[in-house]
């Protein structure tokens, strides 16, 4: 070996263990953790109940509609039910104007409850105009349980002796 080397081994040495590197180190204090455990409480839930009968309401009829509980499930033990209103349906399919004697006017027609629920009470009110178009009076009409899918053959008779005056009528059906 070429003693510049060597010199260079030996400084070597020799800053090494002045440095401490080479001691004997104590060795490094354990870190203890202790462990922590979660308690999470469990929630049963509860469907919510359907009736399986109809409430009856007894009072005085008012205009109701069909209402069609829709559920969503939210996960296997959650559900919710969000109500679809469905309005009555009912509309006039025909109208025939009879004039049998001066003075006399008759309004006869066909309604029909296109709805999926019966009407407890259904009205047809008809307006009747002069020629410049100014109403004259009304007159109405009703029937008691108007059943989903049934016709209601009605008839309207203009309630004064100046029926002469009637140049057009305007007819409306609803639920009352």
């Amino acid at each position: 070996m070429k003693p510049l080397t060597l010199i260079l081994i030996v400084a070597l040495i020799a800053v090494t263990l002045s440095s401490g590197c080479l001691e004997n180190a104590p060795p490094p204090k354990k870190v203890v953790t202790p462990q922590v455990t979660t308690i999470i409480p469990e929630t049963t839930l509860t469907p919510v109940p359907v009736l399986s009968t109809p409430a009856v309401i007894t009072g005085t009829p008012v205009q109701t509609t069909v209402v069609t509980p829709v559920a969503t499930v939210l996960s296997a033990d959650a559900f919710v039910i969000k109500p679809e209103i469905e309005p009555p349906n009912l509309r006039i399919l025909k109208t025939v104007e009879l004039r049998p004697e001066v003075g006399k006017l008759i309004i006869t027609g066909i309604a029909k409850n296109d709805g999926k629920t019966s009407v407890p009470r259904a009205e047809i009110q008809i307006k009747f105009f002069d020629a410049n178009n100014n109403l004259i009076t009304s007159s109405k009409t009703s029937t008691d349980n108007f059943d989903a899918g049934g016709t209601w053959e009605f008839t309207v008779v203009y309630p004064g002796p100046d029926s002469g005056k009637v140049s057009s009528f305007k007819i409306t059906i609803t639920q009352v």
